[in-house]
């Protein structure tokens, strides 16, 4: 009878560590009543592998077995809480060198002694979970050497491989929903990735596309172009209650106070290429006017020669200045944009105090550039290319809106700012209530802006990168996200209506296409129109 017990809490413990669910909005698991048919398979393996041998599994096949069911588990783990958190399923191959950067950002603010203790729980969780996944494992390999036993275990494995069989022949027996999706087929998944990503990438396709148009910017006047990506701002502030609701008054104040100070705005959303992160292949969808969706579609990208939005600006007399105050680290492929100036992290040169992983408010360093290069007199019309950070995961701390802009030409005390809690970092609803917060400072300053210092004849193109995580938005979004143009002049907001965009903030329901359809747009709209054709006149006379 023990030994019945012991087996059976085994069976349980093997099981549930292949058929848990996301406890979302967080880190964590919870229990499900399912079967876990990678297990299932597993046993009837080991069932006619001992059979077949006659004898108890040698000790190397033991632990070479404990090993794959670890990656199965492992696999189970990334598999349900990627998707759940980020929106999107995992790509090992691409995401697993972001890691790294990925945890420093979350860590980032934390004290010491506090990220060294949750380090140290984590490891001291993952050695338990192990151990008694191991005397789960050795329980199981001790039954398979009892005839008896190993009968009993072959005749539940096909009793169920039977359930789940007869639930797939015929749908209306709803026998398979019992049953955890099988997580061998995400590994299967993560090769064929990396297969595609590596030996069977096609490297022709960027070469293969049609080029960017070539535009003379002539409906700008010699307007300057600002480009400006708010970080993380999805069509779910519009779409989704928990966020549209308190954002709706500041949207509407923002309306208002533009209209009374000249701006008109129209508004559309468009698909993003990327969703809850790795905003970099949104920037370069727009700068490239191709879609890129992965790592693999960047690097190709950055191969070839391909002219950008940049180089297109530039030939019409345009000076390009990149401000990406991100940038900690050198940017070599920053070059193939072909920026005349790149403003990163150190060339802002922000005295502090630093906001989180990313340091500088959004609002100093538009200011900066205001300063270096909007204002000087005499200068050529300029293209600013700026994804903002302020409201990146994990969105807090988040600096303080200054209404008078004057406030950064003395170098602010460098203060504390208040640490964030760990849990609150990894806390979904604490997550969502921060992010409401950015997305206001957002608004806020750039309003600010365009009331107190963009120039009168500027058009701006405003846009998000990516909805923001699924641990803030929630599963199975869309990957759509708003897209705002701010001008002065309304003939030219004009022509951008008749391709989509409708008047106001508040975007219309459907998206125009991909984010990179925006940069062709772009470039044709404000391109000289063509010359009008004179038809012939019907009142002339041939003479005889």
């Amino acid at each position: 009878m023990l030994n019945s017990f012991r087996l059976f809490l085994a069976l349980l413990l093997l099981n549930s560590a292949l058929s848990f669910q996301n406890r979302w909005p967080t880190v964590g698991v919870r229990w499900v009543p399912e079967f876990s048919l990678d297990l299932v398979v597993l046993l009837l393996v080991l069932t006619l592998l001992a059979t077949w041998r006659g004898v108890a599994l040698g000790h190397a096949t033991h632990k070479i077995l404990f090993g794959v069911f670890l990656l199965l588990v492992l696999g189970r783990y990334l598999d349900v809480t990627v998707p759940a958190l980020m929106g999107r399923p995992i790509d090992l191959y691409w995401d697993s060198q972001y890691v790294p950067h990925v945890v420093a950002m979350f860590l980032d603010g934390v004290g010491g002694w506090q990220g060294g203790l949750a380090l140290l729980a984590l490891l001291v969780l993952l050695l338990l979970i192990i151990v008694l996944l191991h005397w789960a494992f050795r329980v199981l390999i001790a039954a398979l050497a009892q005839p008896v036993s190993r009968r009993g275990i072959m005749v539940l494995a096909l009793t169920l491989l039977a359930v789940y069989g007869a639930g797939r022949l015929n749908p209306r027996w709803p026998l398979a929903h019992g049953f955890a999706l099988p997580v061998s087929g995400m590994w299967i998944e993560q090769a064929k990735r990396a297969l595609d990503a590596t030996v069977f990438r096609d490297h022709g396709r960027i070469a293969a596309q049609p080029p960017l148009p070539t535009s003379d910017l002539s409906r700008l006047g010699s307007g300057d172009l600002f480009v400006i990506f708010f970080e993380s701002y999805g069509a779910l502030v519009f779409d989704d209650p928990r966020f549209a609701t308190p954002l709706g008054g500041d949207f509407a104040a923002l309306e208002e106070t533009l209209s009374a100070s000249g701006w008109r705005v129209v508004s559309a959303r468009v698909e993003s290429s990327t969703f809850g992160g790795s905003s970099w292949l949104a920037h370069s969808s727009l700068l490239s006017g191709l879609r890129i969706a992965d790592q693999g579609d960047y690097r190709d990208l950055l191969a070839s020669n391909r002219a950008t939005l940049a180089s297109r600006v530039a030939a019409a007399g345009y000076r390009t200045i990149a401000v990406m105050p991100g940038l900690k680290y050198p940017w070599p492929e920053g070059s193939f944009y072909r920026f005349d100036r790149i403003y990163d992290a150190e060339q802002l040169k922000y005295p502090g105090p630093a906001y989180g992983w990313w340091a500088i408010p959004d609002q100093y360093s538009l200011y900066h550039i205001y300063q270096d290069e909007v204002a000087p007199a005499n200068r050529a019309p300029l293209l600013v290319f700026y994804p903002t950070i302020n409201s990146h995961a994990p969105f807090t701390p988040l600096p303080p809106y200054h209404p008078d802009w004057r406030f950064f030409d003395a170098a602010p005390a460098v203060t504390t700012v208040k640490a964030v809690e760990l849990n609150d970092r990894l806390d979904g609803r604490e997550l969502a209530s921060a992010y409401v917060q950015s997305v206001r400072y957002n608004l806020a300053i750039l309003g600010g802006y365009l009331r107190e210092y963009a120039p009168k004849n500027a058009l701006f193109l405003v846009l998000g990168d990516h909805q923001p995580p699924a641990v803030v938005s929630g599963q199975g979004r869309s990957w759509q996200v708003p897209v705002h143009l701010f001008s002065r002049d309304p003939a030219l907001l004009a022509a951008f209506e008749q391709a989509g965009f409708q008047r106001g903030l508040t975007p219309g329901p459907t998206a125009l296409g991909g984010i990179e359809m925006l940069t062709s747009l772009l470039l044709r709209t404000l391109d000289s129109p063509p010359p009008a054709t004179l038809e012939p006149s019907t009142s002339a006379t041939t003479a005889p």
